[in-house]
Parts: structure tokens; sequence; C-alpha cells
């Protein structure tokens, strides 16, 4: 709950709600009581990473049967340096060592979100459906395609 104000600002970020299924910001008290309950989930694993001193980003796996969806945010002014790359790569092993590969990496993307489908592409994600939202947005759906090293 130490970094809830860190997160809720990445989260509120601009980039990142246009990149999300729900675009309008998120009110602090309701951030506080959606971490609270992931932090307290066994189904859901957050890890917030860092280049020295510095917070890059988070990843987020929210466990379902065989399938951990995977949430990723890059701090704003850390993107486009590659660590969303260098996140997933840690991240995806981790999970897997700590779940025994019996989850598969699963990550929804906007189809218009192209930084991020580049980026589940480069590390071994491929498209296995497309689906449309209520509202007609097209969302792919990517898994791990090779296991990570």
């Amino acid at each position: 709950m130490a970094d809830a104000d860190l997160l809720w600002r990445w989260a509120n970020d601009r980039e990142t709600r246009q990149n999300s299924f729900t675009t309008s910001p998120i009110p602090y008290a309701e951030h506080v009581e959606w971490l609270a309950k992931r932090l307290g989930s066994d189904a859901t694993r957050i890890w917030i990473f860092s280049d020295g001193d510095v917070p890059v980003g988070q990843v987020r796996f929210d466990i379902a049967g065989a399938v951990a969806e995977i949430g990723i945010t890059v701090a704003p002014e850390q993107r486009g340096r590659g660590y969303g790359k260098a996140m997933l790569d840690q991240a995806v092993p981790r999970l897997r060592a700590e779940q025994r590969d019996r989850v598969r990496p699963r990550a929804s993307v906007l189809a218009n979100n192209a930084a991020s489908l580049r980026l589940f592409k480069a590390c071994g994600f491929e498209e296995v459906s497309t689906v449309r939202r209520d509202s007609g947005e097209q969302v792919i759906v990517l898994e791990l395609a090779r296991v990570l090293s």
C-alpha cells in the first residue's frame, strides 16, 4: 500500500487512460480500495520495477484458472527506453516459477494500442483471438508462444 500514490498517478496518466478499457480518470479512493483487494488476493501478483532507485513501471498478473491476465504500465517519463520488455522478460519467468507453469500468460490489448502490441510480440506473445467489446472497440488477445527462460 505504500506505493498506492505512485500506482494511482501512473494509472491516471493521459496515455495510460487512452489505452485502457475504461478511459475515465480513477478516483483515488476507488484506486486504494481496488489496490487493497488486489494485494490481499492470492490470485494477483503486482511487481514494481525500478532502475536503481527510480521506479520505472509495474507488471500485474490476475490469475483465473489456467490464465494469468497481464496488466503492464511503464512510468510516463520512462517510456521508449525498453523498460516494458525488460519488465516482462523478468516478470513472466518469475510467475512461471511460482506457478510451476500452471498458468498461461495472456494479454488483452486494444487494437489501436500499437506500442503494447509491439511490446507483447517482441516478448514472444502471439495473437490467439480478436474480440469486440460492447463499445465496438476491437481487442487483440495474445498469449505467450514460447517458454521464457
